[in-house]
């Protein structure tokens, strides 16, 4: 699929997913290794997990309750189809099958409680609340170019020089850093402001609200730091210039092309020392 470059709005995620274009997920993959790139681009397909449904519905629920309300539905009647193991009957996939072509999604009903308290949540946390008013525009697919190639962000919320991005958690208190860093989210957000700068709109801020996926189901909402947002700008560099190079060489190096060093980990080094000098 392809859009022309732009900030686009009302694009089903499926579409989204579909174009050909440059996103911060071919980012991460890169950042892994070019041979990584190559191999996730050349297999890839979306698949449905418990983690990407969970995710969509709370990203639908709280940034677009209204569809959220149309697109999703409950399960079908267990006790009705009846059986040990109704879910796994013609019954009741006829009935799923039925029911996504009439464009709704179907929730187990623990995940449709565990999806409208996230939300909830979000709604009611004063920061996050704050946040949703400052940036209406929601859910919007940004396509742009960037020296000749076509590059694609999705931003949850975009307001006048704001950028927010809604996610959810296991754990609040292993957001910032940890998280951060493991899944590439200062990445992601200099990917975004890039592409909205070339769009002409800038931004200055980019937030994160973060949403347990447990009970209590804590928020908290986190504004990038301009360190962050420099060293996701210079990766972003680096591997924009990386696949270029890859793709005029035709070559897809992994991530220890030339011999490495074998070490033990610091940790293990410092305990050694210690005992040694006892």
């Amino acid at each position: 699929m392809i859009l022309q470059p732009g900030i686009h709005r009302s694009i089903p995620m499926r579409d989204y997913l579909a174009l050909d274009a440059l996103g911060s997920t071919e980012l991460s993959w890169l950042a892994v290794s070019p041979l990584n790139y190559r191999y996730m681009k050349d297999s890839h397909s979306e698949r449905d997990t418990e983690s990407t449904i969970l995710g969509s519905a709370v990203h639908m629920a709280v940034l677009e309750p209204e569809l959220y309300a149309a697109t999703y539905c409950d399960e079908p009647d267990l006790d009705a189809i009846g059986g040990a193991r109704p879910r796994a009957t013609r019954e009741y996939k006829d009935q799923l099958a039925e029911l996504a072509a009439g464009g709704q999604l179907v929730l187990k009903p623990e995940t449709r409680f565990q999806v409208e308290a996230m939300a909830a949540c979000v709604r009611a946390h004063p920061m996050a609340a704050k946040l949703l008013a400052r940036a209406p525009e929601r859910e919007l697919t940004l396509v742009w170019d960037r020296d000749g190639r076509a590059c694609r962000g999705r931003a949850d919320m975009l307001g006048s020089g704001v950028l927010a991005d809604l996610k959810t958690t296991r754990s609040l208190a292993r957001f910032s850093p940890f998280e951060l860093t493991r899944f590439g989210y200062y990445r992601q957000a200099a990917h975004y402001r890039d592409g909205l700068k070339r769009l002409g709109r800038p931004v200055d801020h980019v937030l994160l609200v973060a949403v347990e996926s447990v009970a209590p189901f804590d928020v908290g909402v986190f504004a990038l730091d301009q360190a962050s947002l420099y060293y996701g700008e210079l990766e972003c560099e680096q591997l924009y210039a990386k696949l270029a190079d890859c793709e005029a060489l035709g070559k897809w190096p992994g991530m220890y092309p030339d011999v490495a060093i074998a070490r033990i980990t610091d940790q293990l080094a410092a305990d050694m020392s210690a005992e040694d000098a006892a």
